[in-house]
Order: C-alpha cells, then structure tokens, then sequence
C-alpha cells in the first residue's frame, strides 16, 4: 500500500474556511499568509536558535532560522517537485503545492519551541519528571503526565496552530491538514513513543484531531514531505550555527577549514569550489576575521547546494519505499553520500558553537529562570481554592498568565465557551505550560527578575 499525494495534500480544516479561493493561490499559500502576521511568529526573533539573550544582531534567532529553512524548503520542494513531474506522478498543480508547502512548514516548524533554545526543553521535562508524583495527574481529563516529561516543541507546534494562536474561535489558525500532517513528524501521541525514545508528534488535548489527519491524509509512516522538511531544517542550522560560532569568534576557521578539506579531498566539486574560495581570498587584502567570515560564508553556499542536490536525488531514488513507509533511513542527510561530511560538521557544531562556555553559562540561566517559573505558577494554578482568589499570592500569579492560554481552555467538549467550567488538574498544568513554553528569552527573564525582587 502507497500514499496517494491527493490525500496528502488534503485541503480540509477542522472548521471549514470562509476565505475565497483564487486558483493562483493554494490551501498552503493560504496558510502561509494566515501565519506570516501571527504573534507566534513574531515571538521567535527574541528565541534563541544557540546564542540566547544576545544584545547583538548578527547571530541569528529562532525567527531568522525560520525564514532559511523557509527558503531552503521551498528550494527541495521545488527541485523534488520538478523531478515528479518529469516521472509523470505530478502535474503542474501539484509541483506547485509541494513548493508552496514546504515554505510554510519551514516558517512555522519551530513555533512551540520554549525560550533558550532545545535546553528550555530539557529543563521542562526535568522539572516535571522530578515533581510528578505532587502533580497527580493520572486518569484526569484523560490526560496523562507522559505529555510533560517528555515535553516536545514539534507537539506545541501543533497546539500553537490548532488551539493557542488564538482567532475567532478554539480552532486556532485553522491550519489545512496537509500542512499539519507534515509538521506532525511523528504521527503518535506522548504513551505510543517507540521504545527508548520521547518523540511523539501531539499532546492529548489534541489527540482527538491529530488521529482524524493521519486518517485523513492517509499517512501510513509519516508525510514524504517531512523528510523534506527535516532535511531543510538540518542543512540550514548545520551551516548556520557554525557561522554564528566563527562570528562570535569561539570557532577556529583554519583549523576546521583544513579539516574539512581532508574529508572533500575526494569530492571533485566541492574540492574545486574550496580551491576557488582560497584564490578569491588571496587576491583581496581584508583582516583575516573578514577573510574567515567570507569563507565560511561561500563555503556554506557551495556545500548547502550540494547538500540540498543530493537530498532530492535520495528522495526521488527512494521514493517507492518512502511512500509506503518502509524508508528506513532516519533523515534523507544520513544516505551515504554525504552522512560521513554531514557527521563532521554536527561534530564541529558541538565543539565550537553548543559547547563554548558562553552557551553552557546561559543554559545554567535558563535553568534558573524556567525552574523559578514552574515552581511557582504550576503551584499555584493547581491550589483548587485560592488560585482564582486575587487576594491570595496564588491568585495573583494565576492573574499574570496571559488571557488567551486561560481562554482557551474554557471551551466544553461541544466547542461552547464556558468560563464557568470546571478545569481539570491536566488543563490548569497545560495552561501553565503554553504559558511558559511561548515566552520569549528576554520576558521569560524580565518576569523571573521580578518576582524576584531583581532589577
């Protein structure tokens, strides 16, 4: 059994849209200009992508890695795409879709990621794993602590567009299935992770509509178009944060040049494409960090290409086997070659950019700041008789969570709002969650100061 790309495209939404179709502009083009205004969005210019808390402006943050994934999506969208249509399995349309469907999966696909980068994760999960047992939280709402300790941002993604990114009503941004059967990179929810691993694709406040888009989309394994996504995804923060790195000046260019260049010794393009970076160099008189940075900057040019040709040609030599869910690569990156150059750079990443001690001695930061936050705002919200109560310290701290994440949890099960509801232990944790999970770096911060008494 195969999937059918006419599913996988599939336009429906959990509400049926009210907006006019134009036949230049597809379900996905659609979404992309529903998201492209959003306070979700906007937020990630102030999350970290490796450097948090920068008053600089030349590293990038979680919403200028966005827009190059964006980009570097579209690009595979549109060469494996092409490639399709020369097979006769895509038409003009469906080139199209593909290209405009990975633009937009590449802007949104980090919006659920907490303030500070993937450490922000870490420090959710630890902190619920080590208070699970105060939470008590088994068989309410039907919801399960699974969700919390293994905390994921793919899975608050999912939430932010289908529930958080608040509109005219509890559908979110309304996204199309399609869009969001790509995002969701694992089609299970937090109690069907395979064994020894936490990646799940959806909470269980969004379990009930994640499992009607598998259906729907016919997923049998994941969406094809997510290995495109994963790929564009790696091959641009790869690059990036080594650049970044050398920026911050923590990375020895040189010395992982001619690292690099014993590893392409074999590779007769990228090997002439060095060799004309050199000569380039040699023939201008700049400071040598201005030379690295010109070289680090071509560099990435020439590999990203060659990287993004040889992930299409995977896809496309693969295709039957990724279309019936067999594919048993873990990303299009590791197919042989290039997973050995692809290992390297992750390595040097590591070394220089995601080990320096400035990264380590802002994690210990965002230690401090999202512990203080969970101490006291999951406590609070779950003391049954005072967290509404404004005269009760918890009760003031219940008043600081924003609107929209309380709003939101107050629709009944046949979609009617009802602040008079009765909140589930579950519910009131969730809340607390999307709360902390969508701050930025610097209010996350500004907010810890001040319950702290800090200027």
């Amino acid at each position: 059994m195969s999937m059918d790309w006419d599913k996988l495209f599939c336009e429906k939404r959990e509400r049926k849209s009210k907006t006019t179709k134009y036949p230049y502009r597809n379900c996905f083009d659609m979404d992309y200009d529903r998201i492209v205004y959003s306070s979700s969005l906007r937020r990630l210019q102030d999350k970290a992508q490796v450097f948090p808390l920068q008053e600089n402006d030349f590293t990038r943050t979680r919403l200028t890695h966005s827009l190059e994934v964006s980009a570097i999506g579209r690009s595979i969208g549109a060469n494996v795409g092409s490639k399709l249509r020369e097979k006769g399995i895509f038409d003009e349309e469906k080139e199209r879709k593909l290209s405009s469907l990975m633009l937009v999966t590449g802007l949104v696909h980090d919006l659920g990621n907490p303030p500070f980068g993937h450490y922000g994760e870490d420090v959710i999960k630890k902190w619920i794993k080590e208070h699970k047992n105060e939470l008590q939280l088994d068989n309410e709402f039907g919801g399960t602590i699974s969700d919390f300790e293994k905390f994921d941002g793919n899975a608050q993604t999912i939430r932010i567009l289908t529930r958080l990114q608040f509109l005219n009503d509890k559908y979110g941004m309304n996204f199309c299935y399609g869009t969001l059967a790509t995002l969701m990179k694992y089609p299970w929810d937090s109690t069907e992770c395979p064994k020894n691993k936490d990646k799940f694709g959806y909470f269980y406040s969004e379990k009930e509509l994640c499992e009607n888009i598998v259906k729907e989309t016919g997923i049998i394994k994941r969406h094809p178009a997510t290995y495109l996504l994963e790929a564009a995804d790696d091959i641009a923060y790869l690059f990036a944060d080594l650049e970044d790195a050398l920026k911050k000046r923590y990375l020895p260019w040189n010395k992982v040049w001619e690292i690099f260049k014993t590893e392409l010794k074999n590779n007769d393009y990228l090997k002439t494409k060095m060799d004309s970076i050199e000569q380039n160099n040699s023939d201008v008189e700049l400071s040598q960090m201005e030379l690295d940075l010109i070289s680090i900057q071509n560099f990435k040019i020439y590999v990203q290409g060659f990287f993004i040709q040889v992930v299409c040609d995977e896809f496309i030599e693969n295709y039957d086997s990724i279309m019936n869910g067999t594919y048993e690569k873990e990303s299009l990156l590791k197919c042989h070659k290039i997973v050995e150059f692809e290992s390297l750079i992750r390595k040097e990443c590591i070394k220089y950019a995601y080990n320096n001690n400035e990264v380590l001695s802002l994690e210990l930061v965002c230690e401090e700041v999202l512990t203080n936050l969970l101490d006291k705002f999951v406590f609070a919200v779950l003391d049954d008789e005072n967290y509404k109560n404004t005269k009760h310290s918890n009760g003031k701290l219940y008043a600081l969570i924003s609107e929209n994440f309380k709003h939101i949890q107050y629709y009944d099960e046949n979609g009617r709002y009802n602040s008079d509801m009765k909140l589930s232990r579950y519910q009131r944790l969730q809340m607390v969650i999307d709360f902390v999970s969508g701050m930025t770096d610097s209010y996350a911060l500004n907010l810890h100061n001040m319950l702290c008494g800090k200027r």
